[in-house]
């Protein structure tokens, strides 16, 4: 599958890459970023042809072939609309709809009821909505159930040794997932009609940049989200919030929306972000592309942090930017990579021997320190910025560069 996984569940059937201002010309293909190491210790890019459109509806359609399922041909029609596999899709559809309804017919059944069709209707794969009137909570986009393998492999760029052994996991059912992180302006919301306390003391990274080749964390109090010692607005994501307010804050909305909200597990967290890429990242293995999909570590940051390599790129964001400002994966999240370090629900396990594979949350090991996911603005290197990397933090540490995205879920 040209270097993609596909779910077995659910389809995730698309192109290579998310193009925001339409796809490449099938008459002059596309170019992706390769890194090329410079004398500066940049990430220098260089070129390499990219699928072009007709050529990710065929994958995605050969995918669609081997689930079987309508779902599954109804996200082909839905990314390649106007190519011819769309219609070979419709028509796989049809024949399956047929098919279903004799056997509906068959055992004495071909009842619909409205409640079965709203079930369909939430569990509907690229279905993006909120669970409030006034958008004071988090948007969610439906994510598709399948299994894929995570973790890095041993000959991955940049890896680190807790990210193996690799293993299969499966995500059973759909899940509705922050379309972004969790932001300044919903967090407010939470603490205006609480009064939740957060405290006012912060770990802010501090360095030197004439004595010191890395800086450290220092607890600095008045720091708080409402001020992290950087300027941010409404849209930018929350910091200096904890594993136990990130906590809190979805009790509260699953009472507020009558939903089930909370923390998306770690391998959920992983699938999420690789939007069926086996790429160490959503946009391809090239750190070269990290301006366009993600607020880490480049020329900006490091005019104020860094003496260790960057990416040869400059987003103009030194610190956090505005939640969505760089492009979506296939699953249409935004700043799953860089931005913020992201809480998730399990403890913390040097290696995945013994882990779950069902999806479900790590309960076992270090439960007083929990992980965190996806890197940040502040991030000594590109490598931090790939879908397998993970990190740890005590659950009741704040820091400036660590927020949160929420998950819902769909089934009863």
């Amino acid at each position: 599958t040209g270097g993609r996984q596909e779910p077995f569940v659910y389809g995730s059937l698309s192109s290579r890459g998310r193009y925001l201002s339409g796809p490449p010309s099938s008459e002059e293909p596309a170019v992706v970023a390769e890194p090329v190491s410079s004398e500066s210790g940049e990430v220098v890019a260089s070129s390499s042809p990219r699928p072009t459109l007709e050529q990710s509806a065929a994958r995605a359609y050969e995918a669609a072939k081997e689930i079987g399922t309508e779902l599954a041909y109804e996200v082909v029609v839905r990314r390649y609309p106007e190519s011819v596999y769309a219609e070979l899709s419709r028509a796989q559809m049809a024949k399956l709809a047929e098919e279903s309804e004799r056997r509906e017919v068959g055992a004495g059944g071909g009842v619909v009821t409205v409640e079965s069709e709203v079930e369909a209707e939430r569990q509907r794969v690229d279905r993006v909505f909120r669970d409030c009137e006034g958008g004071w909570c988090p948007e969610l986009v439906v994510v598709p159930g399948g299994t894929y393998q995570m973790g890095s492999p041993s000959s991955e760029r940049g890896r680190n040794g807790d990210e193996g052994p690799v293993h299969e996991v499966t995500i059973g059912e759909p899940i509705a997932v922050g379309v972004r992180e969790v932001t300044v302006g919903e967090w407010r919301r939470f603490v205006d009609e609480t009064g939740y306390s957060a405290g006012n003391l912060c770990r802010k990274y501090e360095q030197n940049l004439i004595y010191d080749s890395i800086g450290k964390w220092n607890s600095r109090r008045g720091l708080s989200w409402r001020n992290p010692g950087y300027e941010q607005g409404s849209k930018h994501p929350v910091v200096c919030v904890n594993w136990h307010d990130a906590k809190a804050y979805v009790k509260w909305l699953s009472r507020e929306t009558g939903e089930e909200y909370r923390l998306l597990t770690e391998s959920e967290w992983e699938y999420v972000a690789r939007g069926g890429t086996r790429t160490s990242r959503y946009w391809g293995d090239s750190e070269a592309g990290q301006c366009r999909y993600a607020n880490g570590p480049d020329r900006a940051a490091k005019r104020k942090y860094m003496r260790t390599p960057v990416a040869s790129c400059d987003d103009g964001y030194v610190r956090t930017s505005p939640v969505g400002s760089f492009e979506a994966n296939e699953y249409g999240l935004h700043d799953v990579l860089g931005n913020v370090w992201e809480w998730v629900e399990d403890c913390w396990n040097v290696s995945y021997r013994g882990a779950p594979r069902d999806g479900s949350a790590w309960e076992g090991g270090d439960c007083s320190v929990r992980v965190v996911r996806g890197g940040g603005w502040l991030d000594l290197r590109p490598r931090s910025l790939r879908s397998a990397n993970r990190s740890k933090y005590s659950t009741g540490g704040r820091y400036d560069n660590i927020g949160f995205r929420v998950v819902r879920t769909l089934t009863p």
